[in-house]
């Protein structure tokens, strides 16, 4: 399908588990998915299932989501507000997001939103809805301005900083070395994909191993970056994993992924 540039596509990154998500199939377009499906997997109230990775564009002015069946959106999570955030296309073609008065709060980008303020939406990013939600959004028509952070499963990096922080608690932020950093950067830039060892030692210290004893030592310095950010990681966010090994196979080399488990 090709892409529709005066509209906003989103895509489901992460749902907490047992957590039920459908979407009401009048208000959306679903980006390569058979029809035949989409008619099979029909939920409550008309909607349709929806899972991680499944992408779509919206195809209502105003596009509701939250815990009760009457939104476009339906999430069935106590966390959830009946009426939790909706997104508006505006007049000259761009769109906003506001959190209606939710309970437990929404981010974009990593930054928590106000309730019943309006936020516009650049060409790409991410909302979180009370940190069981996140769902990624392209809109093809808007200027591409470099995010000044990134923001994957709620988890976001400054790239002014080097700051780290989770669900939007810029409170609990913390710096990263520049080590660190460049590690965690070049996952989130490789996301959904890895970053092999050779990337990442030339990311991070700009040379390229040329003998099996240099190749073994930025391995295990690579190893312990990793581990350092994984215990960093569980002392603000202790449920989840956000750094997963990716084991050599075959052809396919090894080296680590941004991941949320």
């Amino acid at each position: 399908m090709t892409q529709r540039h005066d509209r906003l596509e989103l895509c489901v990154t992460y749902v907490a588990p047992n957590i039920m998500v459908g979407v009401r199939s009048t208000s959306v377009e679903f980006v390569d998915r058979d029809p035949a499906l989409t008619r099979a997997v029909a939920t409550v109230e008309g909607h349709v299932k929806l899972e991680q990775g499944i992408s779509f564009y919206v195809n209502t002015g105003e596009f509701g989501l939250g815990r009760s069946v009457h939104n476009d959106l339906f999430i069935d999570s106590a966390k959830i507000s009946r009426s939790h955030l909706k997104i508006v296309a505006g007049q000259d073609e761009s769109f906003h997001i506001q959190d209606v008065g939710s309970a437990n709060g929404s981010s974009l980008n990593g930054k928590a939103l106000e309730k019943f303020k309006e936020y516009h939406l650049r060409a790409s990013g991410e909302i979180q809805l009370a940190g069981v939600f996140h769902i990624q959004f392209t809109d093809f028509g808007a200027t591409f301005v470099a995010p000044e952070t990134s923001t994957i499963f709620g988890l976001s990096l400054s790239h002014a900083d080097r700051m780290v922080w989770v669900q939007g608690a810029e409170s609990e932020a913390f710096k990263l070395s520049n080590s660190e950093y460049k590690f965690l950067n070049l996952l989130m830039e490789r996301y959904p994909g890895h970053a092999t060892h050779a990337e990442l030692t030339e990311t991070i210290w700009e040379y390229a191993p040329d003998n099996s004893d240099d190749e073994k030592r930025s391995r295990d310095a690579i190893f312990n970056i990793a581990k350092r950010l994984r215990e960093r990681l569980l002392v603000v966010d202790p449920d989840h994993e956000y750094i997963e090994t990716v084991r050599k196979w075959g052809e396919r080399e090894g080296g680590y992924k941004f991941n949320k488990h």
